[in-house]
């Protein structure tokens, strides 16, 4: 059961040309330690569109391949995607700045924050083009909430998320 603490973001449709495939994250917000380092995502859709993400979403686990990830704000990775029916995959993000050994501390601290202060949606949306090369609608909206709060929608131009966008559109695959 989710605690007051608990922090929900979905995004419903971030993919071109496919309305049946969206997103979930839920994480801590309140863990004074910052102890949680996977977060799990969940992603929904019609079983055939599932099939064809699911073969993308095998890439982030090795996201090092496309993505610089000694870069500012790339301290973080995937685990495997695992099909827990063929409408819904669940995944984890895992914040890897506070297991890498810092070559630079003032680095590895702004990995940390941003990964804390990011909301998730984020990388999962930048990897979804970066890794995985699929093209996202032209404006993503989330769903932002707390168990005892109003639901919050925001919808953000796709080119603030990332300047490039895909190539691949899912139902093409």
């Amino acid at each position: 059961m989710a605690s007051a603490t608990d922090l929900w973001i979905k995004v419903p449709n971030p993919l071109f040309g496919v309305d049946n495939v969206g997103f979930s994250v839920r994480y801590a917000t309140g863990d004074p330690e910052g102890g949680a380092t996977d977060v799990p995502f969940f992603v929904e859709g019609e079983a055939a569109i599932m099939s064809r993400l699911a073969e993308r979403l095998r890439l982030f686990p090795a996201r090092e391949l496309f993505v610089d990830c000694s870069l500012s704000g790339e301290a973080y990775s995937w685990t495997d995607p695992i099909a827990l029916t063929d409408e819904v995959i669940v995944m984890a993000f895992r914040d890897q700045s506070l297991s890498a050994t810092a070559e630079d501390p003032v680095q590895a601290v702004r990995n940390r924050l941003r990964n804390q202060l990011v909301p998730l949606a984020f990388p999962f949306l930048r990897d979804l083009v970066r890794v995985a090369d699929l093209r996202l609608s032209p404006v993503i909206s989330l769903r932002l909430a707390l168990e005892d709060s109003p639901e919050m929608e925001l919808s953000v131009p796709a080119q603030e998320i990332l300047a490039r966008n895909g190539e691949r559109i899912l139902t093409d695959l």
